[in-house]
């Protein structure tokens, strides 16, 4: 599996998941396809392009793309010839927004996606049946959001935190690793704050905190080079 990051963050979310075949999906379609077909990794079309919600950085190009494939906003279910799809209901303020578990076929393996979501304090049951999916297939790869260091947020004042609680803290992350009940978990985390994380701090507390882990931390593309992650 690859796992190319074209863009991450506030200003855009575009992932590209591409299995050893070749086959691929988009997620997120908060860049134009011209920025896609920049720095695309599929050696053949993408078989759709699933939306997590409708935030612009999320959503803003989704026509765009709806017009070129077969494009999904926030899917329940999702199957194409080499993958199939799961989403599932997660908090984000008073926005629907989803996660997904989605599964490479030609591979029979698993990745989560969760990106702009809350995970509330003592509430683990509010993602019950999403827990319960990633522990029964054994999901051990994560591509999820970190927004920012729980140790930064205590250190800022109370505009720099405006917005965070809607979002994962690395500290939100060790949580949901550890629900999932995850063995050996390759991590990679995306949508970082510009205000409030640090990307070796990151990877240094889920590392640290999440036995046996693998941890990346996604930035995109940057200068032309492209941000990969072979899992």
């Amino acid at each position: 599996m690859l796992i190319n990051v074209i863009a991450t963050g506030s200003a855009g979310n575009l992932y590209e998941i591409v299995d050893n075949s070749g086959n691929s999906i988009l997620i997120e379609a908060g860049m134009p396809r011209a920025t896609y077909m920049k720095y695309k990794e599929g050696m053949k079309a993408p078989e759709i392009c699933i939306v997590s919600h409708k935030h612009s950085d999320h959503y803003r190009y989704f026509n765009e793309y709806y017009s070129m494939m077969r494009a999904e906003l926030m899917p329940e279910t999702a199957t194409t010839e080499n993958f199939k799809i799961m989403g599932f209901g997660v908090i984000h303020g008073d926005v629907p927004c989803k996660a997904f578990l989605i599964k490479l076929l030609t591979e029979n393996r698993f990745i989560f996606f969760g990106t702009d979501f809350e995970l509330r304090d003592g509430y683990p049951h509010e993602y019950s049946s999403l827990f319960q999916s990633l522990e029964f297939y054994k999901v051990d790869t994560y591509l999820i959001e970190c927004n920012y260091n729980d140790y930064l947020y205590h250190l800022a004042d109370e505009n720099e935190r405006v917005g965070c609680d809607r979002h994962l803290s690395d500290n939100d992350v060790v949580n949901f690793i550890r629900y999932a009940k995850a063995r050996n978990p390759k991590i990679i985390t995306i949508h970082g704050s510009n205000r409030l994380s640090a990307d070796t701090y990151t990877k240094k507390v889920l590392s640290a905190k999440i036995e046996c882990s693998k941890v990346g931390v996604a930035t995109g593309a940057k200068g032309g080079q492209k941000n990969l992650f072979v899992i």
